[in-house]
């Protein structure tokens, strides 16, 4: 008891000596003047007109259950994250010229048309190729035909007719359940591959890369090469303007020595560690505009994405990397019908980032009431796969642009009062997330 008493006595002294410092402090702060830069207070977030849209976080609002599906598609992202673009093998490359999710053979998107030969399916298959992702870029904007093709012909670079004077390149990733089927894969995809004109295809050894596997057709300015690398195959394509070998062999083993570390540092996964992958790791989608409450994980629509991996699908990479690395934005969310949104470095970079991009637009139009730091404006373009619900509509989407703290968000829509709806209801939730 003595001992239980001097503890309580002592306590009691502490804080009362702690009373008395702190209002002699602000006695003594009383008339004086204090250093700094007045803040605006935060707005009344509840007063702003979100109309419909839902203003809490996503994880108050739904209960995450892990699922195959989802699992698989947080995945593919994750992979999506780890495949180069353009810049990442030189600067020369800035366009994009393809960005493909490889979905599992047996579902109904399960198409390898457009990035391999036709002949290697078979292989993936008896091999059991479980995702991946494909990505190519150029040197010059190749144009690409309006009509669908129907041949199942090899086209490395998305349907694009053909530019004599670019010069180019394919990356398609794929993983296999372990590295035995993956290494047997690379080089039964190379044998198949090469089998399509065996009288006229000459086997090359890649200096750098002596595992890989590659050929190329005397004349024809273009070579394949393929290597397994852990679960995963990596196959490249390269063109260029003339037909020189020694120059087709050091371009793909500039591709590969770009690739090879990214897909260290996201080694291949089993289906357990598929099946746990957490869908929102960095608290990026519980910030995002969600519309519904129903959360299906999309590896395009609904996903969070490194700077990387959301750069495969803009067509300007050159412009939005720059501004994208500048501003330290390492995390890049987006919710199909919904919000997309930057991370940023802190808030000052957020700042910058906003108004990079506020530079990129024209055209603006009025802004949703009593929103700070918004922008909006009305698009004649594509926007892009960001906004699922409006690609390839052909109609004017309105897109505002805001900021706060250290995130940078976008919403659209094809009316001007639902995108003002949005932007309120996007910083209201930008708000709340810090509380809630």
């Amino acid at each position: 008891m003595k001992n239980l008493g001097t503890h309580q006595a002592t306590g009691r002294t502490s804080f009362g000596a702690l009373t008395v410092l702190l209002v002699a402090t602000l006695l003594a702060g009383c008339g004086s003047e204090v250093a700094g830069t007045p803040a605006a207070q935060e707005i009344d977030v509840r007063k702003l007109a979100v109309g419909n849209y839902p203003t809490d976080p996503l994880d108050v609002r739904f209960t995450y259950q892990h699922n195959a599906n989802d699992g698989r598609s947080i995945a593919m992202a994750r992979l999506a994250d780890n495949v180069v673009i353009g810049p990442d093998v030189d600067s020369k490359f800035s366009h994009s010229a393809l960005e493909q999710t490889i979905y599992p053979l047996t579902l109904p998107q399960g198409d390898l048309s457009r990035v391999l030969a036709g002949a290697v399916r078979p292989v993936l298959e008896s091999n059991g190729m479980m995702f991946g992702f494909s990505a190519a870029a150029s040197t010059r904007e190749l144009p690409k035909s309006h009509e669908r093709d129907q041949s199942n012909n090899f086209n490395p670079f998305g349907g694009a007719l053909g530019d004599p004077d670019a010069t180019a390149f394919n990356v398609t990733v794929l993983q296999f359940p372990d590295q035995q089927r993956a290494q047997t894969a690379a080089d039964q995809m190379e044998s198949a591959d090469f089998s399509v004109a065996a009288d006229q295809n000459v086997h090359v050894t890649l200096t750098k890369q002596p595992d890989a596997k590659a050929h190329w057709r005397p004349g024809v300015p273009s070579m394949a090469a393929t290597l397994a690398h852990g679960q995963y195959v990596v196959n490249v394509y390269v063109a260029q303007p003339k037909p020189d070998m020694d120059e087709l062999r050091a371009f793909a083993e500039q591709v590969f020595a770009a690739q090879l570390p990214l897909l260290d540092q996201a080694p291949g996964l089993s289906p357990h560690e598929i099946f746990r992958l957490d869908y929102d790791p960095d608290a990026m989608l519980r910030r995002t505009l969600h519309p519904t409450v129903a959360f299906e994980a999309n590896p395009v629509y609904e996903a969070v994405h490194t700077a990387r991996g959301h750069l495969h699908y803009l067509k300007d990479q050159k412009t939005w990397k720059r501004m994208l690395d500048d501003s330290g934005v390492d995390r890049i969310s987006n919710a199909s019908r919904g919000g997309l949104l930057f991370r940023a470095r802190d808030a000052e970079a957020a700042a910058k980032l906003w108004s990079g991009i506020k530079a990129t637009t024209n055209g603006s139009v009025e802004g949703p009431a009593d929103v700070p730091d918004v922008s909006c404006t009305l698009s004649k373009e594509d926007i892009g796969d960001a906004w699922w619900a409006y690609r390839g509509s052909g109609s004017p989407a309105y897109i505002c642009t805001l900021h706060y703290d250290r995130y940078v968000a976008r919403v659209a829509s094809m009316q001007l009062g639902d995108a003002q709806q949005m932007a309120a209801a996007q910083y209201t939730l930008l708000a709340n997330s810090q509380y809630l």
